[in-house]
């Protein structure tokens, strides 16, 4: 799976390449924070404790419906959901700040990555979201 088979499949970033900014493998799963993020983004998607807290009731309403929706189709997890990791925070304050401009493409593949080289490999990431594509390329053999 490459960005350019993402791209073939169904359009996943609407702007141009350079549009973005991207983390390298490591500092994106990283849960600190690191020198690539905003630094006030933990105080934003975490008010309830001046951005120390590590909890969902910490989120805004806003944040835990998307957190919510988060976990179930971006940042896939299992166990511990009611944790904000700090990758879960910069998903969460692209989608309610528009910063940073993360990449669909490249979270999919950090999470398949992920995955991928999970000892358990206890999940599938994405699985609602690839069997959408499969239909729609007609991809699935009839019977």
């Amino acid at each position: 799976m490459s960005f350019e088979h993402l791209n073939a499949i169904v359009r996943f970033d609407s702007l141009w390449v350079e549009a973005y900014d991207y983390y390298d493998y490591d500092r994106f799963l990283d849960n600190k924070t690191n020198s690539a993020d905003l630094d006030q983004m933990l105080a934003a998607v975490l008010p309830g404790f001046g951005g120390a807290g590590e909890s969902r009731n910490d989120l805004s309403l806003e944040g835990r419906i998307l957190q919510g929706i988060s976990l179930e189709n971006v940042m896939v997890r299992i166990g511990d959901r009611g944790k904000m990791k700090a990758p879960d925070c910069r998903v969460i304050h692209a989608l309610l700040y528009g910063t940073p401009r993360l990449s669909w493409r490249q979270i999919v593949m950090i999470n398949t990555w992920d995955t991928r080289e999970s000892c358990t490999r206890k999940m599938i990431p994405y699985v609602r979201l690839i069997s959408v594509m499969i239909l729609q390329q007609n991809a699935l053999p009839q019977e």
